[in-house]
Formats: C-alpha cells, sequence, structure tokens
C-alpha cells in the first residue's frame, strides 16, 4: 500500500509540472543565474525579455533600424544645424534612440549585468551599444534643460556615429573579418617596425641626394635666390606684371621629417609623378631646376616602389589572408574532419565538370575538322600568330618613314584573316551552339569581329575626317 500511494504521489508531481509547462509554451525559461540580484528565471519580466531578445526577426529588425539611422545620420546638414531637415531628423532620432534604449534593457534584465558568465557587461560589443545609447540620452537631456547645444552636447552627439559598428555583432561574417583584423594587429605591428625601419633608411638617403634642391624661382629663367628679384612679364596671364619669388616645393627633403613624409606621400601612389618630375630636374644645392638634368634620379624612385608599395603591401595582405584562414580553421576545430579532408569536399561541392563537345561520327568532315582545330599543332599556331600580331601593334610610332604604315596595315590585315579563319573552322567544328557556350569563344569572336569592322570602316573614317577639314577633297575621297 505505502509503495502504491509513492507511486500516486509521483504521478501528481509529473502531471502537476506538465500542467505548468503547458500553461507557459510561448515563454520559455531564461538562463540560470538570477539577473540583477532581482529576476530570477521564472520571473515573467526576465522570460518575456528572454523571449523577445530570441525572437526569430529580432535581430533583423535591429539592423533595419540601424541602418534607417545611419541614413538619418548621413542626411543631416552639417553648416546649419537649426534647419528644418535637421528638425524632423531629430525628431527620427528620439524614435531610433528609444529603439536602442529598449533593446539595451531588454538585455541587461535577460542576461544580466556583470557578475556571471555571459552578462551584458561582459561583452566588448554589448559595452559599445551601452556608450552609444547613453552618451545619446545625456545629449538629450542636456538639450532639453539648457534649450540650446552647447559643446559637451555636440561631442556627445558624434557618439551616434559608431551606431553602424554595431551591425558587426549580428552578422557572422562581418564579426569574422573584424576579429580577423583585430587578431592580425600584433603580427603587423611587427611588420610595421621593419616598414618605418626601411622607410627612414630611404629617407637619409632621399636626404643626402636632394636637400636643398628642391627650391625654385617663379620666373623660370632665373636659377638662384640672388637673381631671383625684381618683376617680370608673365605672358600665360595676358603680360600680366608679377613679383618674382624664390620658393621651394610642397613636398621636399631638406630634413628626415619632411622627406619621411614626401616618401609616404610616395608610397600612397597619388601625386608621386609629379615629385619624380621635380627629383629628375634638380641640379645643385639652393639654385632652381633644369628639365630632365638627373634622369638617374628616377632610380631611387624604382627602387622604392619595388620595396615598399609592391613588397611591403603584399605582405600586409598576405599576413591578413592567412590570419583569417587560421581564424577560420579555430571555428572548425570542433568539426572531426581534418583540413585536407574539408577542403575535398568543398572541392567537390563547387567544382564544375569540365565538358568539351566531341563529334559522335568519325566518319564526318565535322570530325575531321574537330580534330585539326583541337590538335596541339593547330593552338600553338594561332598561338604563334596572336604573339607576331603583337609586335606588330607595337611597331607602330610616330612620324613613320614613307609606307611604313601600310606595310603594318597590310599585316594586320592578314592576320585579321588567320583569325577569321580559325573562328570559321571552330564553329564548324563545334557548331554554333556549342562555340558560343565557351565565353574564350565568345570573346574571340567578339575581337574577329572587331578587326574586320576597324578594317572595313578605315577608309571611310579617313574619309570622315577629310569632309570636315578638306571639304573640297571630300568627294573624291568617298568615290575611292
Amino acid at each position: 500500500m505505502e509503495l502504491t500511494s509513492i507511486t500516486g504521489n509521483s504521478k501528481d508531481v509529473e502531471a502537476s509540472k506538465t500542467e505548468k509547462e503547458e500553461e507557459t509554451p510561448d515563454a520559455p525559461k531564461a538562463p540560470p543565474p538570477v539577473s540583477m540580484f532581482i529576476f530570477k528565471p521564472n520571473n515573467p519580466v526576465r522570460r518575456a525579455c528572454h523571449y523577445i531578445v530570441n525572437l526569430r526577426y529580432f535581430e533583423m529588425s535591429i539592423l533595419l533600424v540601424i541602418a534607417a539611422s545611419s541614413i538619418a545620420l548621413a542626411a543631416e546638414d552639417p553648416v546649419n544645424t537649426n534647419s528644418d531637415r535637421n528638425k524632423v531628423l531629430r525628431y527620427f532620432d528620439y524614435v531610433f534612440t528609444g529603439v536602442f534604449t529598449f533593446e539595451m534593457i531588454i538585455k541587461m534584465i535577460e542576461q544580466g549585468l556583470i557578475l556571471h558568465d555571459g552578462s551584458y557587461f561582459r561583452d566588448l560589443w554589448n559595452i559599445l551599444d551601452f556608450i552609444v545609447v547613453v552618451g545619446a540620452l545625456v545629449a538629450f537631456a542636456l538639450t532639453s534643460n539648457t534649450g540650446r547645444d552647447i559643446k559637451t552636447i555636440k561631442s556627445l552627439r558624434v557618439l551616434r556615429v559608431l551606431r553602424p559598428l554595431k551591425t558587426i555583432k549580428r552578422l557572422p561574417k562581418l564579426k569574422a573579418v573584424f576579429d580577423c583584423v583585430v587578431t592580425s594587429l600584433k603580427n603587423v605591428f611587427n611588420i610595421l617596425i621593419v616598414y618605418k625601419l626601411f622607410m627612414f633608411i630611404f629617407a637619409v638617403i632621399a636626404v643626402q641626394l636632394f636637400k636643398g634642391k628642391f627650391y625654385y624661382c617663379t620666373d623660370s629663367s632665373k636659377d638662384t635666390e640672388d637673381e631671383c628679384k625684381g618683376y617680370y612679364i608673365d605672358y600665360d596671364k595676358d603680360k600680366k606684371k608679377e613679383k618674382r619669388e624664390w620658393k621651394r616645393r610642397d613636398f621636399h627633403y631638406d630634413n628626415i621629417i619632411w622627406a619621411l613624409l614626401t616618401l609616404f606621400t610616395v608610397s600612397t601612389g597619388e601625386g608621386w609623378p609629379q615629385v619624380l618630375q621635380h627629383s629628375v630636374d634638380v641640379t645643385e644645392e639652393d639654385r632652381g631646376p633644369s628639365q630632365g638634368n638627373r634622369m638617374e634620379m628616377s632610380i631611387f624612385y624604382v627602387i622604392y616602389f619595388v620595396v615598399f608599395p609592391f613588397f611591403f603591401v603584399n605582405i600586409f595582405v598576405a599576413l591578413i589572408i592567412i590570419t583569417f584562414q587560421e581564424q577560420g580553421d579555430k571555428m572548425m576545430e570542433e568539426c572531426s574532419l581534418e583540413k585536407n579532408e574539408r577542403a575535398c569536399i568543398d572541392f567537390a561541392i563547387s567544382a564544375k565538370p569540365l565538358t568539351r563537345y566531341m563529334p559522335q561520327n568519325r566518319q564526318t568532315l565535322q570530325f575531321r575538322l574537330w580534330h585539326f582545330v583541337v590538335s596541339p599543332v593547330f593552338e600553338y599556331t594561332i598561338l604563334t600568330m596572336i604573339a607576331l600580331n603583337t609586335l606588330v601593334l607595337m611597331m607602330k610610332h610616330h612620324d613613320p618613314i614613307d609606307g611604313y604604315d601600310n606595310v603594318l596595315k597590310y599585316f594586320n590585315t592578314v592576320f585579321t584573316v588567320i583569325f577569321t579563319v580559325e573562328c570559321v573552322l571552330k564553329i564548324l567544328a563545334f557548331g554554333i551552339m556549342n562555340y558560343f557556350r565557351d565565353t574564350w569563344n565568345i570573346f574571340d569572336f567578339i575581337t574577329v569581329l572587331g578587326s574586320i569592322t576597324e578594317i572595313q570602316l578605315h577608309p571611310y573614317s579617313n574619309c570622315f575626317l577629310a569632309s570636315i577639314y578638306l571639304h573640297e577633297q571630300a568627294p573624291l575621297c568617298w568615290r575611292l
């Protein structure tokens, strides 16, 4: 009898548990630790916050709000802060800040603050969200109390530009890239030291080569500072009388600091041809330039470009790629497959079989043409013709001797005929549909078609120019 009563009581307990679980199926339990010493896992408020945070479209909705907030931030008028557009956008900013505040509060209630694992302030991205939201709320509070914008408020509003960074946490691929950049900073710092060391060496060499040689007179006929005095007539400015001035180039190598800055500007690839031109025009210290006086100075920039923009930039890129691969391997450490096995599976999934058309009947003319166009002899012959055609194209130059251009034109016509024959043979061998399935065949066809069009229209283009400049010779040209 006692066993029966115990069994019956256990059944009653299980039944009561199932009834309680069925009463609230839409509000799952929150994580076990107590949040803020108030909200237990079974607390209705915390369960509701847990339910909202784990909704399917919650993160997507926050992403849309972040995107709208970024667009509104970019649409603000930075000059006229009290414009009507900014007033309307300010109301939108209230809405966006309210949404982010609501998100922050429910996450704090659901996760807790800081005392246990997985709490809100143990995540750096949550700290970023907190700083952005609190900065916006303080700015709004100060604005409503003072009624005007002050410098402190403006500095707090600058924190709104951090809102787009909130998307990084919510998109796994962006977060992986960001983690890769952060992880590679240590190795990048080591390479940066070597980079700066080499740049310092080049800067010292540049100071020795170019110090005091980047001066010039606004009157190019004067070479020294003593001669660069008085006035001169500037014929480029309607014979305007100008005062002679002894100046120095914007970028120069007179000391190590300016040399480093000039070399950094050159390494960016923007505006460096002007620095190169000034370098090859140098003469002596404290004297004006002479065009092309020291052409050998260009070797310095050639070596510098090989070492820095080519070598070091590729090292940085390779380092980031290797770090990204290592991050991906760490994410797959729990996988039972090895790296090579995963690579083979990925290749098998993404690989596309290479198909090549072949006529079925070997007794037909099409099969013989196909066998001819796919033979190594034919391929190497066409490759040789392409190389010769490239050489012919390279032989064009300014002011040729009589008949030189006509010879090149005849050679170009011969090569065009050869490539046209190749195109026709391949169309007959593969068929029209199979020929145009290959993108390289499409490229060859367009190239041949363009060459034929250029040959056909070449005399007419000359006639068109003649009709513009020599009206009396145009009728004769068109008849020819």
